[in-house]
């Protein structure tokens, strides 16, 4: 599938996808190192997938620092380093019982758009724009991780499936969470679907790399004031 992306859009997905994992300890991005297996050198679509990666690595402060470049199959092979506060790193294991669960943003919308392309489901076109925006251009919510350092207790990025990831957090904190499916942040683009189909997407459709964290019922007026630019909705409770 991806060997058929353009050459911009797979480079945002893969820096993207690295630069989520930041998002979810919130750390800081700082350097990434790249290595590439090209069928063939393809000088035009060499450049456009350059121009957007040195694009996305500006705008998140990220700095290329070194990898390899070899003939094969198509593969990337991403290493990104970043830094946080000492002992301060948001982790999967620090769940408690008690705390809200939230997550960032909208999901679904990536899942719905890979089985389009898959021919197992049938988008209008204004629909299959937007959610193909959100499969191959992906937000990571780098800022939102740094702003829950003071605040959350556990996170991790939704990238498997918004039930699997929040999974993670409950067997690596020895918890349970209670989630109530009407809370789910489904994006308007997909209430024409099945209710079971647009919680199959939401719950385990995957790539959406938002972020899935819990806080305590102390630290809900602290979010709020917070105000973070993406939209966050608490979905059920640890």
């Amino acid at each position: 599938f991806f060997a058929d992306v353009a050459a911009a859009d797979l480079a945002h997905k893969v820096l993207a996808v690295n630069l989520s994992d930041m998002a979810a300890m919130g750390a800081i991005p700082r350097w990434v190192v790249l290595s590439v297996a090209l069928p063939e050198l393809q000088t035009t679509w060499l450049t456009a997938f350059c121009d957007a990666w040195f694009a996305l690595c500006a705008q998140y402060g990220v700095t290329l620092i070194g990898g390899d470049t070899t003939q094969g199959a198509l593969a990337f092979n991403v290493t990104i380093m970043g830094e946080v506060p000492q002992g301060q790193a948001l982790r999967r294991d620090a769940a408690q019982v008690g705390d809200d669960v939230w997550v960032s943003g909208r999901v679904g919308l990536a899942a719905a758009a890979l089985q389009h392309l898959q021919g197992r489901l049938a988008l209008p076109p204004m629909v299959l724009a937007e959610c193909e925006g959100a499969l191959l251009r992906p937000t990571p919510r780098v800022a939102l991780g740094q702003m829950l350092l003071p605040i959350a207790h556990a996170a991790q990025d939704v990238s498997d499936g918004l039930a699997q990831d929040l999974g993670h957090i409950l067997k690596a904190s020895n918890v349970g969470a209670c989630i109530d499916l009407a809370l789910l942040p489904i994006d308007n683009a997909l209430k024409a679907l099945s209710e079971q189909e647009q919680w199959k997407y939401a719950l385990a459709g995957g790539d959406d790399y938002e972020l899935c964290f819990t806080i305590s019922m102390q630290n809900y007026q602290k979010l709020l004031q917070l105000q973070p630019h993406v939209k966050t909705t608490i979905i059920g409770k640890i």
